[in-house]
């Protein structure tokens, strides 16, 4: 197993990693290439890759513990037990061709938001604050309901990660459906 912290802030996310004993390595990921690679829109997720490097879990919600059970309505333990079944006796709950139809591909705006986010990134590194925020907010634009994307900008912009922009922006997103993952593992709702 191991951690991938989808931040810019890589002093954030070492002050996290260092507040419990870990037993797995945990990468910083500023340029949220995995997102790219593997469909994440939304944190906490998870992807299943064997040791033949096969994805045999697309990307979804998967939920630590269930602190935050009331707001995401996700039962950790259902996505937990499914992990420890495949880990420990390499029996899968999705077949090949239920992998692949539960994968989220991304459409070209989503793309072009990614482009303009990693731009963005790029530019702010190099002291270009006008042309950061521009390509941030033009990501945020092209892809308006991608988590990875809006919240992940949020801390660049100098905003709480968890303040008012944010529950604004949760309430945006349920209001569309709560769009991401279709696997939905442990949902109750």
């Amino acid at each position: 197993m191991i951690a991938v912290a989808l931040d810019a802030d890589e002093a954030a996310v070492r002050e996290w990693a260092t507040q419990e004993r870990l037993t797995f390595p945990v990468l910083v990921d500023r340029n949220h290439l995995l997102a790219e690679l593997y469909g994440f829109t939304n944190v906490p997720a998870s992807v299943w890759i064997d040791e033949d490097g096969r994805i045999v879990r697309p990307a979804d919600t998967a939920m630590g513990d269930d602190r935050f059970r009331a707001f995401s309505k996700v039962d950790s333990s259902i996505h937990h037990d499914l992990l420890r079944r495949w880990v420990n006796e390499g029996v899968r709950d999705l077949d090949d061709d239920a992998v692949r139809s539960n994968q989220v591909l991304p459409d070209d705006d989503t793309q072009r938001a990614r482009l303009h986010r990693r731009i963005g990134i790029l530019l702010g590194d190099r002291g270009d604050q006008v042309g950061r925020d521009h390509h941030l907010r033009e990501a945020e634009r092209l892809a308006p309901m991608d988590w990875t994307i809006v919240r992940g900008n949020m801390p660049l912009f100098g905003e709480d990660p968890f303040g008012n922009r944010f529950f604004e922006f949760v309430g945006e997103w349920m209001e569309a459906g709560q769009p991401g993952y279709p696997l939905r593992t442990g949902r109750d709702d």
